[in-house]
């Protein structure tokens, strides 16, 4: 084989891996936005950036709505083992090597946290140890490097709570009457919360479930009646808003506010109009979302063990290295754990699908559990 074949055989792989053709572009460009934007906020870098967790609930939402929400006849072990397959892995091994890599080494109290944090995220209740620990917005937060798997437990508790629904619920109508009515209770929730200052409404299901049905119900709306014109125009205009969010947003805008709704109706816009023209301006950051989750995985835990190590608060170009090096562990994160797994799930037989998926919540449980029982003979009493 010649080196020119064996080259031209690596670039197909790469765009294969990078760059897939099943897949809309502008939506793994608005998930490249949505991590850009938090990895961003967390630098410090942008006081708005929080908003790219507003942007990854609302897809989040239509992508479960097409999966599982729209399904005649709804496979329910299907829909479980994707799930599994897809977030499991990459989270699993991201929190195993965290833990190898800094528990050894840090305070007592800390390795208790730390630990605690980390057996939370593996059960998919990190919210609500957040709820109860720190504020998401406070210093103390750059003390927890499982601290932004919040938004990944909400989004595994929405997936049982559209299962339930899609479970027991056969008709459409039905479906879509309990869709509304959990999305404006949801809401109002929100600005109850957000007018009572209960911060840790922040990482509330009960406070976003509104955000992920936005999502949804993308499906059971009417098509937008548009020229190609006005689309492109309204689509330029939705990722301006986000961008423009992500400037200017402060911290007081963040969910429960009732300003958390532009960004995620901003973010419905651009779904809701796949020919739009200007789609063009988010496809140059679709590798970007192809690789998002394992990017959003390393990001944080990458500056929370940087300044534990430098025992001081990282900025400037030592962050913009730290975030070089969350690039490459999230990229070889994707490659390694998250592509080959979903891989796996794509082309195994039933059997051992199923094999897979109860090894991995295996391995979830036993991890957990050997976290808490760390987290448990660190405390200093």
């Amino acid at each position: 084989m010649s080196l020119t074949v064996v080259q031209q055989t690596w670039i197909d792989k790469l765009k294969a891996e990078f760059f897939p053709l099943n897949r809309r572009r502008d939506v793994d460009g608005l998930r490249g936005l949505a991590v850009l934007l938090v990895m961003i906020f967390h630098a410090g870098w942008l006081s708005g950036g929080f908003i790219g967790v507003d942007i990854f609930i609302v897809i989040s939402g239509y992508f479960m709505g097409r999966s599982a929400f729209m399904q005649h006849p709804f496979r329910p072990e299907r829909f479980v083992l994707r799930r599994l397959y897809r977030l499991v892995p990459a989270l699993l091994v991201m929190i195993l090597l965290v833990c190898a890599s800094m528990l050894w080494w840090v305070l007592r109290s800390d390795r208790a946290d730390i630990a605690q944090n980390g057996a939370s995220a593996l059960v998919y209740l990190s919210n609500i140890w957040a709820s109860g620990h720190v504020g998401y917005f406070e210093g103390q937060s750059i003390a927890y490097p499982f601290l932004h798997t919040w938004s990944l437990s909400l989004e595994m508790q929405f997936y049982l709570i559209i299962f339930l629904i899609a479970l027991f619920l056969s008709a459409l109508r039905y479906r879509q009457a309990v869709l509304y009515v959990v999305m404006a209770a949801s809401f109002a929730y929100s600005l109850m919360a957000y007018h009572s200052g209960d911060q840790s409404a922040y990482y509330s299901i009960f406070a976003r479930l509104w955000e992920f049905c936005l999502g949804t119900v993308i499906w059971v709306l009417p098509a937008l009646p548009q020229s190609l014109l006005l689309s492109g125009i309204c689509y330029a205009l939705a990722v301006m808003t986000l961008l423009l969010c992500g400037v200017f947003y402060t911290l007081t805008n963040a969910c429960p506010s009732y300003m958390a709704i532009i960004p995620c109706v901003a973010t419905m816009l651009i779904i809701m109009q796949p020919q739009a023209v200007t789609r063009r301006l988010l496809e140059p950051l679709s590798s970007v979302g192809v690789i998002s989750y394992s990017l959003y995985l390393w990001h944080w835990p990458a500056i929370v063990m940087a300044t534990y190590i430098l025992a001081s608060q990282v900025q400037g170009v030592t962050m913009a290295l730290v975030l070089g090096g969350a690039v490459i562990a999230g990229t070889l994160s994707y490659i390694c754990v998250e592509r080959p797994m979903l891989d796996y799930e794509n082309k195994a037989l039933v059997p051992a699908r199923r094999r897979g998926g109860a090894m991995l919540v295996g391995l979830c449980i036993v991890s957990a559990a050997a976290l808490a029982w760390l987290s448990a003979i660190s405390r200093v009493h």
